[in-house]
């Protein structure tokens, strides 16, 4: 009977282990952290969970996980063999010498005998990041942060309270003059969030994005543009919100907390606005729909919005071209002033898209670049036909991204959170620039606001980009890790190892204070909330 359990309990432990192994590798690649809790919250949604790894190199994966578990189990089971039981006939002396060494486990288990139990940053031992994160097991990692609570203590606690204030309260005093950019007080104002928009691809060989590179010459272009975090949820948040994402959760997880944030479509309702939220997919993913909702949009377009025959041969739902094409034939309708925000959708992987092709390599990062040229193509043609409308003139379009991405990789682990940020239409009254000072995803709303002529108060974490004097500076998370960005120098820092990882320019001791008070008090923050 004993051996019947012991077989059951191996093979299931060996399978559920080898799983692990095979699902951090894939997700490191992609994400760059090791597997913790963070996909679990995803699972709730399992089309679209599954619909984001249909890209992933199975043939090279299942192998894998099934040398893993034939290589364990084999092992296992010779550790098992009989021949390794302490023999003796005393049923109590076998009994008690058992028990001891079960007891004694509790050693490997806390990972010696010293005061503190083993964590992660217990086998970190270089200057590379990478060589670091290869030592981390990635099991213990999975269970261990489903120990570590997302309420409660601020992991983040670096200064003293009063010292990380009055860091925050320098970073955020702003002059009160702001320049007017449009010529209109009252213009619509149409939000394009473009699902994983890289700076990075407007630089490569190939030309990706030609329409929006041809856009930049007809509007206001900020070059130097960061995201507030990693993944759409975050990003979301940041520009309707203002508001700093997370390094180890997200508020949109908790309806509770996003229901005490200000949200730009709110403000902008209350001041006479129409207001509409479009997006291909499926909202209920990632737990966005609750905070939508919150955000009172008179109209919300998602997925069930198309005709079944549209969207049945997509994973993630209506594509960009689908999407666009609504949105141009509905925005004529919409009462003025309107505020719409677009959320697209095809740049998310797994890349499905149909238009000729700039690479036609099959590699992922040409599946990507495809994919934004989509897009990019997509845009070009409603961009070509708004200008014939007559709400365009009246209108003021502002198009960034939810989040940068890996792809294309460079040596920089900073230049993933490098994004573009472009506005133009026909509201605006100044002349087409480039403004190549450091800004951040979350100074959106406050500048959109100011120009607006509307309150922009409760969005403290928020700056206006067009205020004189502001403090040029862009924060963002990553997962257990924040990194600062001015003009010519930034950094990025890990909290597991309580170091640098990453840093570019002449990086000093009160630039990482700067950066520790802002993680500390908007973490502080979010535990408020």
């Amino acid at each position: 009977i004993l051996k019947k359990i012991s077989n059951i309990y191996f093979i299931t432990f060996c399978i559920i282990i080898s799983c692990i192994i095979v699902l951090d590798l894939e997700l490191f690649r992609t994400w760059g952290f090791r597997i913790d809790k963070t996909p679990i919250k995803y699972l709730s949604n399992p089309a679209e969970s599954l619909a984001s790894i249909s890209g992933s190199p199975f043939y090279i994966l299942l192998p894998i996980l099934l040398l893993l578990f034939v290589f364990s189990y084999t092992l296992s089971r010779f550790i098992f063999n009989e021949q390794y039981y302490f023999s003796t006939k005393s049923v109590l002396v076998s009994f008690l010498v058992h028990l001891f060494v079960l007891a004694s486990l509790i050693i490997p288990i806390r990972g010696g005998f010293q005061l503190a139990p083993i964590n992660q940053s217990s086998v970190y031992f270089s200057k590379n990041n990478f060589a670091n994160q290869a030592a981390v097991n990635p099991v213990f990692n999975l269970f261990h942060s489903f120990t570590k609570k997302t309420d409660g203590e601020n992991p983040f606690n670096y200064l003293p309270e009063n010292v990380a204030k009055n860091i925050l309260d320098s970073l955020f005093s702003n002059s009160e003059i702001t320049e007017n950019q449009l010529n209109t007080e009252k213009p619509n104002v149409l939000l394009i969030t473009w699902e994983s928009l890289t700076s990075k691809a407007l630089n490569q060989k190939k030309e990706v994005l030609p329409n929006f590179k041809k856009l930049i010459n007809e509007g206001v272009f900020f070059s130097n543009c960061y995201a507030s975090g990693d993944r759409s949820d975050k990003g979301m948040v940041a520009i309707l919100s203002g508001y700093p994402a997370q390094p180890i959760t997200s508020i949109i997880n908790f309806p509770q907390k996003t229901a005490k944030l200000p949200i730009i479509s709110k403000d902008l309702k209350q001041n006479g606005y129409s207001t509409a939220w479009y997006y291909g997919g499926e909202p209920e993913f990632a737990n966005i729909k609750s905070y939508i909702l919150h955000g009172d949009f008179d109209e919300i377009i998602t997925k069930e919005n198309f005709p079944r025959e549209f969207t049945k041969n997509t994973k993630w739902g209506a594509n960009d071209s689908l999407v666009f094409d609504r949105l141009a034939t509905y925005l004529p309708k919409m009462k003025q002033p309107f505020f719409v925000n677009y959320f697209t959708l095809s740049s998310h992987e797994p890349f499905e898209v149909s238009n000729n092709q700039v690479f036609k390599e099959k590699d992922e990062t040409s599946k990507f670049l495809n994919s934004l040229n989509y897009t990019d193509f997509q845009l070009g043609r409603f961009i070509a036909n708004a200008k014939k409308q007559s709400w365009y003139k009246n209108t003021l379009i502002i198009i960034t991204a939810d989040h940068g991405h890996r792809l294309p990789i460079t040596p920089n682990g900073i230049d993933e959170f490098h994004i573009p940020m472009l506005w133009l239409g026909g509201a605006l009254k100044s002349e087409p620039k480039v403004i190549s000072t450091v800004s951040s995803q979350n100074d959106l709303c406050k500048t959109v606001l100011n120009q607006l002529k509307i309150s922009s108060k409760e969005y403290v974490w928020s700056k206006d980009l067009f205020m004189k004097n502001y403090k040029l500076f862009a924060y963002f998370s990553f997962n257990n890790g924040f990194g600062f960005v001015q003009n010519e120098k930034s950094y990025s820092f890990d909290n597991t190892g309580k170091m640098i990882i990453e840093k570019h320019g002449n990086v000093n001791s009160a630039d990482i204070k700067i950066g520790k008070a802002l993680v500390q008090s908007s973490f502080a923050d979010y535990l408020l909330k």
